[in-house]
């Protein structure tokens, strides 16, 4: 149960089933980093590793792949909890789609991180899978021990009780967006969130049974079923929320936690577990060995174990063991209960063993000491954090006006924000946070002129940055663009498609070839597909051009789409080879003929 040598990645649960392909999918984060969102559409159009950044700066193949996923993909996530990357990106602009910011209806925190995923086969009829995974983990590129729970079946006919809240919530996303969300995000949502409900789950072995809890949509708190034994992993904890799981259980058996957290903690609710716990230092990265990565650093986990007669109970999920996610019924949360004999998936005493959690844990040092409060510190933060929600919660826009070739970008609100002395800068993310300007004149409702930009370069992902006495903190709202330029995504590709060769390139990834040309030509390949490098066009092209009118004509249709918003541009010319221009017009005349 919970052994730390069962480990697995993030891309693991976007891989598709054998045979089938995604349709949609859903996922809900607390945080979100749009660095580890650009990787999501590079694994699920290319089956890439997220830890392959060379990917990301292979424009072609990431457009390409945001172009393939960007419709089937809703992330949501809590409002004004996007970071804000050091780097800019020229395509952090095709994320604006995909995201949509969210509200807790009851004030707390969106703090659910599940994703759910529709996988067809590609039949004229096409069996469906269900994929839902609960986590610990946020979409970002946090590196902390967390927990997953994967899962997946097919929709039947009738809906399944215990299913009921995790499918209530997925369909609700949407009422819970901070602007409009477009009509068709909104029909997946109810969708998928109606198949979940009528899903039966092929458990993990040895489990037999499992019910999900949805925290914070009603006023009545959340409790656990007494238990003979209790377990707690959580990296956050209070007092009254550690109190209250207690007097579920004749034996609170361990608390497992981080050392500030623990230290903190009223000595008597310490006394309240057998055993406090905390991860051992060489565990607290990964391996053991690079202890100055912090990015690898500490736990992130929750989970609940609890043995019940012959039964255990485990609970993960998003929950800490806090007041705000467990006794105010303000935050939105998610946890799976499995339900098992104990005699087959283990219980307490399995966990806190040696071939369990055990095995990376020690005993928490109670003469552990917590730095002194540095109130400065403490006071700018509170300052900091209230200036971001009241930027969050200003109506705030970025208004796009035409500047000779290009586009000044300003950012608008309704009404005047308050944020004190906090210094605020704001910067579009597909710029370099450098570049940031002033916004104080915000405060007074006035216009913030962002500066020119190209049509490219044009997004309401707008970042930033807010200092008060040295203490900084960084974040990113994707506001609504007024008047955007109607050929940006053009503009986008003329960007990364700038040359013949890259534009051969992006032919053969459009008509099937997941190279596309990328690899160095061989002396015998230099008739063929090593002609992309010099602007002819080639054998290989011509041969996936004949082989995609026959069978796939969809195909021909992405390349009549990227040649025609390649052409719009002046440069067109120079990026169309126009031995393929002369081949092309045949095609569309074969095309035209065939429809």
């Amino acid at each position: 149960m919970l052994s730390p040598d069962d480990r697995s990645l993030v891309t693991t649960l976007l891989t598709p089933p054998c045979g089938m392909l995604l349709d949609a999918a859903i996922a809900t984060t607390y945080t979100l980093d749009p660095v580890a969102l650009l990787t999501v559409p590079l694994h699920l159009a290319w089956l890439a590793s997220g830890e392959d950044k060379r990917l990301l700066g292979d424009g072609i193949r990431l457009f390409e792949a945001l172009r393939r996923v960007g419709e089937k993909l809703t992330v949501y996530t809590d409002r004004g909890r996007i970071q804000a990357p050091e780097e800019a990106h020229p395509l952090y602009g095709l994320l604006e789609s995909m995201i949509v910011e969210v509200r807790a209806p009851r004030g707390g925190a969106f703090h659910p991180k599940i994703w759910a995923l529709r996988f067809v086969t590609p039949d004229a009829e096409p069996n469906v899978c269900i994929r839902l995974a609960i986590l610990s983990r946020n979409l970002t590129a946090d590196r902390s021990w967390d927990l997953s729970l994967l899962l997946e079946g097919a929709p039947g006919g009738s809906y399944i009780a215990t299913n009921r809240e995790i499918g209530e919530l997925v369909r609700d996303l949407p009422s819970f967006a901070v602007g409009p969300v477009p009509e068709a995000r909104a029909d997946e949502a109810a969708r998928l969130g109606d198949e979940i409900r009528r899903t039966y789950w092929e458990l993990p072995t040895g489990w037999d049974k499992i019910r999900f809890h949805v925290l914070g949509r009603k006023r009545r708190a959340w409790s656990l079923p007494e238990s003979k034994h209790l377990a707690v992993v959580s990296p956050f904890v209070t007092d009254a929320a550690l109190a209250a799981l207690c007097k579920t259980s004749k034996n609170p058996v361990a608390l497992v936690s981080r050392s500030p957290e623990l230290a903190a903690l009223a000595p008597a609710t310490r006394a309240l577990f057998d055993r406090c716990l905390v991860l051992e230092e060489a565990a607290e990265s990964e391996d053991g060995e690079d202890s100055t990565r912090h990015d690898t650093l500490g736990l992130h986990a929750k989970a609940l174990v609890l043995r019940s007669s012959w039964d255990t109970r485990l609970f993960v999920g998003s929950a800490n063991a806090t007041s705000a996610a467990m006794l105010n019924s303000m935050n939105i949360e998610v946890l799976a209960e499995l339900v098992g004999k104990s005699r087959t998936v283990g219980c307490v005493e399995e966990l806190l063993g040696s071939n369990g959690f055990g095995g990376v844990l020690t005993d928490f040092d109670p003469a552990t000491t917590i730095p002194p409060e540095n109130h400065t510190q403490i006071e700018a933060e509170a300052a900091l954090d209230a200036a971001r929600c009241a930027l969050a919660d200003a109506a705030l826009s970025v208004h796009c006006d035409p500047h000779a070739e290009d586009w000044r970008l300003s950012l608008r609100t309704a009404a005047g924000v308050e944020f004190g002395d906090v210094e605020v800068h704001a910067w579009p993310l597909s710029l370099q946070g450098a570049q940031a300007v002033a916004a104080s004149g915000l405060e007074k409702g006035l216009e913030v002129d962002l500066g020119v930009t190209a049509t490219a370069d044009v997004t309401g992902l707008t970042g930033f940055v807010l200092r008060r006495d040295g203490v900084e903190t960084r974040f990113a709202l994707n506001l609504p663009l007024e008047n955007p330029p109607a050929d940006r995504d053009g503009a986008l590709v003329r960007r990364i498609v700038h040359s013949q060769a890259g534009f051969l390139r992006y032919l053969l990834l459009l008509l099937g070839d997941p190279e596309g040309g990328e690899r160095e030509p061989s002396e015998e390949g230099k008739k063929g597909r090593t002609s992309i490098a010099t602007g002819g066009m080639g054998p290989t092209l011509l041969e996936e051009m004949v082989r995609a009118f026959a069978h796939d004509r969809a195909r021909l249709a992405d390349v009549k789409r990227i040649v025609e918003r390649l052409q719009a541009g002046e440069a067109g010319n120079d990026v169309v080879p126009p031995e393929f221009l002369a081949v092309w017009k045949i095609f569309l005349q074969a095309m035209e003929v065939a429809a």
